[in-house]
């Protein structure tokens, strides 16, 4: 877990991993008589099934218990690092309003969905990119941990688009979409980045919550620590916007957050004014 990801994030991290072990089959390695074996335990921690490894029904299992440590590894990493003794038992997570993209169309979106040619020479492992940027970008963030879908098919207001990047936050159950728009300055370009920024807010996308930009020119090379910071920061900022001590009131998008925690007569003038 890196260092710059407040401690809302970490929290939900560890919340999310918790759910994972919860769904895991409950299985450890082990050694029985000389072999490899695999335990199978019940919700109480009584161990009901040993398998070999070597096994076709133990195999699979190994695969399991690999991901349980793995995830176990990562959650006392985490624990370790969280600031201000926090527990993470005290917090849950909730939404204050729906995002644009949730779970439900992570999983339907394919990767690499456009099928307009790609000319450069631009490759992430085996994704062709259209530019060194987005070969940038991506590189982040694998060093990240975030899971991402490139140029993914989405329909917004009847139109298709394919996004750079679609970034999934599995802990929230929440997608936000990244552009990079390294072209700035130059009248096609901008012309055409206007059209799918306002593409974006006409269908009801909040800029730094349902899509970041990252913007260059001729003049402004994004650098590698530009770019990460920028996607840190759109992840604490969701982290910090749903995770909440357990117990506290989810002042909802409809609730009208800005004048929800004011006095009364303040609230009311505001209201009135607003109005």
């Amino acid at each position: 877990m890196e260092i710059v990801y407040n401690n809302a994030y970490r929290i939900a991290k560890i919340l999310w991993i918790e759910d994972e072990l919860r769904m895991l089959p409950k299985v450890s390695r082990g050694e029985d008589s000389g072999n490899a074996v695999i335990r199978v335990y019940d919700d109480c921690g009584v161990r009901r099934h040993i398998y070999k490894i070597k096994s076709a029904k133990g195999a699979g299992l190994a695969q399991i218990a690999d991901r349980r440590e793995e995830l176990k590894g990562l959650r006392k990493r985490i624990l370790a690092s969280l600031k201000y003794n926090a527990d993470p038992g005290e917090y849950h997570v909730e939404l204050t309003a729906p995002f644009k993209i949730m779970r439900e169309d992570w999983e339907q979106m394919r990767s690499q969905s456009n099928p307009k040619k790609i000319y450069g020479d631009y490759w992430h492992g085996n994704i062709h990119m259209r530019s060194r940027f987005e070969v940038n970008t991506a590189i982040i963030l694998d060093k990240l941990g975030l899971e991402y879908k490139y140029e993914a098919e989405l329909w917004i207001n009847g139109r298709k688009i394919h996004p750079d990047f679609v970034v999934y936050l599995p802990e929230f159950g929440v997608c936000f979409i990244i552009e990079c728009m390294g072209g700035i300055g130059s009248a096609d370009y901008d012309s055409d980045a206007v059209n799918r920024l306002r593409l974006l807010t006409d269908g009801g996308y909040i800029p730094f919550r349902d899509f970041l930009v990252l913007g260059g020119s001729e003049h402004f090379i994004p650098t590698a620590v530009w770019v990460e910071n920028s996607i840190i920061q759109m992840v604490n900022s969701i982290a910090a916007e749903c995770v909440m001590p357990v117990g506290k009131k989810v002042v909802r998008q409809y609730d009208d957050p800005l004048t929800a925690e004011l006095p009364p007569d303040i609230a009311a003038r505001i209201a009135e004014e607003w109005g």
